[in-house]
C-alpha cells in the first residue's frame, strides 16, 4: 500500500472515529440535558429501599405459664425522607390528618441521628404507632399526596392486664438522648423501643432480640410493588417466667379497690398497696400498688393530656411502687418484733401477765386504744386484742436498741435485694443516731437527744421507724417459716425464644434467726386469735374462713391526714404456705381497711369462692 492511500485511510478511520464519538457525545448530552428529567423520574419511580424488622420483645408469663405481657402486630406510620420531594408540604397534610404537628419531631429524629452519623435517607422514621383504623383510612385516601408516607405492620407492646400488674412489668417507650449516652456501648440506636420502668427496664437487654431486615423495591409514593427474597428475620427477645400468680395478682388488685371503694365515705383514700410472698422461699406471687396506671397507652407517640395528667397527680402519684417505694409507719403490726425481742431475751415469758387499766403512767402517760384497758394479759392475747399497754411496758423494759437489733433481723429499715426499677426504698429504722442526724426532718430547731418516751411509741410501732409493704410482708414470712430470712425475687427464668431455658434462679437465703419454738409458738398462736379468736381484731373477716388464718392488724398515725390500715399475716397458721402484707394509705383502721383485701387473697390462694359483699362488717374503730 502506497504511502498515499495508508494516509486517505487512516484520514477516514479518523473521521469515522470522530464522528462516532460525536453522536455518542451528542446522545449523551440530549439525554443528560434534554431528556435528564424524564429518566431521573423514571429511575425513582423504582428503588430498592431496606425496611428495618422489629424483632418482638419476650413475654413475661406468670408462674403457671399464663400470659401476662405480650407483643402484637400493629399499622405503624412512618416517614422516608428520600421519598419526600418536598418535605414540608407532605409533613403539613400529615399533620393535619393526624390532628398534632408531627415535622418537629421528624426534623428533631433526624438532628439527632445527624449528630450520631446515623442517619440514612431511606431508613423510615416512626411517627405515629398502633393508628387507629380511622387514621389509616384517611392516609390511605391521600395517599398520592403524602409521597414518602408508609404504613407498615411491626410487633409492639401488649399488656393484656392493663393497669393491673403495671408497677411491676413496668413500660417501654422510645430510647431517650440520656439513655443512648449511657448505654452507648450496647448496640442501642435512635429509635430503639426500651424498658423504661419495672422488669421491661431490668430485663431489658434479655427482652429486645435482634431486628431483622427486608429489602423492598418501591414505586414513587413509597409503596411496596416487590419484596427481594432471603430477608433477614428478626429474632425474638427470650421470655421471662415470673413467680407471680395472675389470678392472685388481679385478686389482690381488685380486693384493694372494692376496699377502698366500701370505706370512701369515712375514708377518702385511693392509694395502698399489697405483697405475696411464698414463705418457703421468698419468691413474689403477688405485688399491687394502687393507684395504677395502663402501660399501653406509652406504646403510641402521642399520649392525651388528661391520660398524662392523672398519671402525674401530685398527691396520688400513680406512677409510684407504693410495694417498694411507700414508706409507712407499721403501726401495731411491729408489735410481733417486740414480742419476739422480750420472748428471746428472757425479759418476757409467754405466761407473764400484766393489768391493762387503760393507761400506762410510766414516764408519761400513755392511754391504749381501748378506754378502761384490758385487764389482765400476756403476750398471747395482747397480740390477740392488740393491747397498747403490754407493749408500752414490754419496749420499756427492752429499750430502744434491742427492739430495734430485732427489727433489724427481721429485715426492717433496709433494702430486701429486689430487682425492680426504680429501686426499692431502704425505709426508716428510728435509732437515737439517726434522729440526732435528722433533727431538721423531724422539724426540729436542734439536735435533741432520744427521749425514753420515744421508746414507748416505737414499740406499738408510732414514732419515726417507717417500712415498706415489702419489708412487711418479709418480716413476717420469715415469722411465718420459723426465722429463715429469703430475699424475695419476682423471675424465675430467662427462656430463650426456642423455648429452651437459659438461666433459672431461686430461693437465696439472706439471714437465718435463731428464735426459740417457744417464741414462735407464743407468737403464732397470738396472731392466730387475732384471725380466728373470740377476741380478734380481725376475727370479723376470718372467723368462718376454712382455712386457719394468722395475722396482725394496724393503724399507723398520719401527719397529713386520715391513719393508714395494715393487715399483715400467712396461711394456712399450722403449715404456713403465703405471708400477705396490705398497706391502705389513709384507711383509717387496718381491721376494717386492709383485713378484707387479705382475706381475698387467701380466698383466691386457697380456691374458695369470693362474695363480694359478704362477710364484712361495719368497720370496727380497733387498732
Amino acid at each position: 500500500m502506497t504511502p498515499k492511500k495508508l494516509e486517505q485511510r487512516l484520514f477516514f478511520l479518523s473521521a469515522v472515529a470522530v464522528f462516532i464519538f460525536a453522536v455518542l457525545i451528542g446522545r449523551l448530552a440530549y439525554l443528560q440535558l434534554v431528556e435528564g428529567e424524564k429518566y431521573e423520574k423514571l429511575a425513582t419511580e423504582n428503588r430498592i429501599r431496606l425496611l428495618p424488622l422489629e424483632a418482638p420483645r419476650g413475654d413475661f408469663l406468670d408462674r403457671n405459664g399464663k400470659p401476662l405481657v405480650t407483643s402484637r402486630l400493629a399499622p405503624v406510620i412512618s416517614v422516608v425522607p428520600m421519598d419526600m420531594k418536598n418535605p414540608d408540604e407532605v409533613l403539613s397534610r400529615l399533620s393535619g390528618l393526624l390532628g398534632y404537628d408531627v415535622k418537629q419531631s421528624v426534623e428533631e429524629t433526624i438532628a439527632r441521628l445527624k449528630e450520631r452519623k446515623e442517619y440514612r435517607s431511606y431508613m423510615p422514621i416512626r411517627i405515629a404507632t398502633d393508628a387507629d383504623i380511622a387514621t389509616l383510612t384517611k392516609i390511605a385516601e391521600h395517599q398520592l399526596e403524602l409521597p414518602g408516607v408508609i404504613i407498615e405492620e411491626q410487633p409492639i407492646r401488649d399488656y393484656p392486664l392493663k393497669d393491673i400488674g403495671a408497677h411491676v412489668f413496668g413500660y417501654v417507650r422510645e430510647i431517650s438522648k440520656e439513655e443512648l449516652e449511657a448505654w452507648r456501648n450496647k448496640g442501642y440506636k435512635i429509635g430503639d423501643i426500651v424498658g423504661k420502668t419495672g422488669l421491661e427496664r431490668v430485663y431489658d437487654e434479655v427482652l429486645r432480640g435482634e431486628p431483622g431486615g427486608q429489602q423492598v423495591e418501591v414505586d414513587a409514593g413509597g409503596r411496596p410493588v416487590k419484596y427481594i427474597p432471603n430477608p433477614k428475620v428478626p429474632v425474638a427477645g427470650s421470655s421471662l417466667k415470673l413467680t407471680l400468680d395472675r389470678d392472685l395478682e388481679i385478686a389482690a388488685a381488685e380486693g384493694l379497690r372494692e376496699s377502698m371503694a366500701r370505706i370512701k365515705d369515712s375514708f377518702p383514700t385511693k392509694a395502698g398497696a399489697a405483697v405475696v410472698l411464698d414463705v418457703r422461699s421468698g419468691a413474689i406471687l403477688a405485688m399491687v400498688s394502687e393507684p395504677s396506671f395502663d402501660p399501653n397507652v406509652f406504646t403510641r407517640e402521642k399520649i392525651p393530656y388528661d391520660v398524662w395528667k392523672a398519671m402525674n397527680d401530685p398527691k396520688w402519684q400513680p406512677q409510684l411502687n407504693r410495694a417498694i417505694q411507700g414508706e409507712y409507719p407499721p403501726g401495731s403490726t411491729f408489735k410481733m418484733v417486740v414480742a419476739a425481742a422480750g420472748l428471746e431475751t428472757g425479759t418476757i415469758r409467754p405466761e407473764d401477765t400484766i393489768v391493762d387499766r387503760g393507761v400506762y403512767w410510766r414516764i408519761e402517760p400513755k392511754k391504749c386504744w381501748k378506754p378502761g384497758g384490758h385487764g389482765v394479759v400476756n403476750v398471747i392475747r395482747a397480740l390477740e386484742v392488740s393491747c397498747n399497754v403490754f407493749f408500752y411496758d414490754l419496749g420499756y423494759r427492752l429499750g430502744i436498741d434491742t427492739i430495734n437489733r430485732y427489727a433489724k433481723a427481721f429485715g426492717l429499715g433496709q433494702p430486701t435485694g429486689l430487682e425492680l426499677y426504680p429501686q426499692e426504698k431502704a425505709g426508716i429504722l428510728a435509732t437515737p443516731e439517726w434522729k440526732l442526724a435528722n433533727y431538721k426532718l423531724l422539724g426540729l430547731r436542734r439536735p435533741e437527744p432520744w427521749q425514753a418516751g420515744e421508746t414507748l411509741s416505737a414499740a406499738i410501732g408510732q414514732g419515726f421507724s417507717a417500712f415498706t409493704p415489702l419489708q412487711m410482708a418479709n418480716y413476717v414470712a420469715t415469722l411465718a417459716n420459723g426465722g429463715t430470712r429469703y430475699r424475695p425475687y419476682l423471675v424465675s427464668q430467662i427462656i430463650g425464644p426456642d423455648g429452651k431455658v437459659k438461666k433459672s434462679f431461686g430461693p437465696q437465703v439472706v439471714e437465718k434467726i435463731d428464735l426459740k419454738p417457744s417464741t414462735l409458738a407464743a407468737i403464732k398462736e397470738g396472731m392466730h386469735l387475732v384471725a380466728q379468736g373470740p377476741e380478734g381484731t380481725a376475727a370479723s373477716y376470718f372467723r368462718d374462713f376454712p382455712i386457719p388464718v394468722a395475722g396482725k392488724t394496724g393503724t399507723a398515725q398520719n401527719p397529713h391526714g386520715a391513719d393508714h390500715g395494715w393487715f399483715v399475716g400467712f396461711a394456712p397458721y399450722d403449715k404456713p404456705e403465703i405471708a400477705v402484707a396490705v398497706l391502705v394509705e389513709q384507711g383509717g383502721h387496718g381491721g376494717s381497711a386492709a383485713a378484707p383485701v387479705a382475706r381475698r387473697i387467701f380466698e383466691t390462694y386457697f380456691g374458695i369462692a369470693h362474695q363480694a359483699g359478704k362477710n364484712l362488717p361495719p368497720a370496727p374503730s380497733v387498732d
